[in-house]
């Protein structure tokens, strides 16, 4: 990657979390990195607290939150 393309990336990621601030759930969006690709992600359920059970259960109500696709490398 050159330095133009780490600036357009930087320049996309500031729009995307400029345009959607919030999920439809009213928490905040954040920018995050997984396995290779960047995505806009709802931050209700980044770190959810308790045991097994209680992360899972959150793992099935994400999906109704925001997740957007910002960058998916060549």
């Amino acid at each position: 990657m050159t330095t133009t393309d780490d600036t357009r990336i930087v320049a996309l990621i500031e729009r995307a979390e400029r345009e959607t601030p919030f999920c439809d759930c009213g928490a905040p969006m954040a920018a995050m990195a997984r396995n290779g690709q960047i995505w806009l992600y709802c931050t209700a359920h980044e770190n959810p607290p308790g045991g097994t059970l209680r992360r899972f259960l959150a793992s099935v109500a994400s999906i109704g939150h925001t997740r957007q696709l910002l960058v998916d490398p060549v």
